[in-house]
């Protein structure tokens, strides 16, 4: 499977977890809760999106721009992570246990699309 088709198909299934758990967390918590899952789980998406497209550019036969350009995309999708995050957090628009709950949506949609993946192949 390609990359792109990967980070695809976890950000669409992705997205919708997230969304479902949004929704959830608004009708059982409220507001803050709700800001904050559906935050947090859009920051790890667009993260997760944003490292793929690295991947992919760093392996690239032709890659462009020295090991310091990657170096330093790297370190501006960090910046950008975490300023987000503390964004969210510091301003008291979301609860950050709800931030927690987003980010951690991540990892198990990313299995199960590399397992549904491996299932096809093999």
């Amino acid at each position: 499977m390609a990359i792109a088709d990967l980070a695809a198909r976890v950000t669409w299934s992705g997205g919708l977890t997230v969304a479902g758990i949004t929704a959830g967390a608004w009708f059982l918590v409220g507001a803050p809760a709700a800001a904050g899952v559906g935050g947090g789980g859009a920051i790890a998406l667009l993260n997760f999106r944003w490292l793929a497209r690295e991947v992919v550019r760093a392996t690239a036969p032709n890659a462009e721009g020295g090991s310091l350009g990657r170096i330093g995309r790297m370190g501006l999708r960090q910046i950008v992570t975490f300023g987000a995050l503390g964004a969210l957090i510091a301003q008291g628009w979301a609860h950050p246990v709800a931030v927690g709950v987003g980010l951690a949506a991540l990892p198990p949609i990313l299995l199960a699309q590399g397992l549904l993946d491996a299932r096809k192949d093999g």
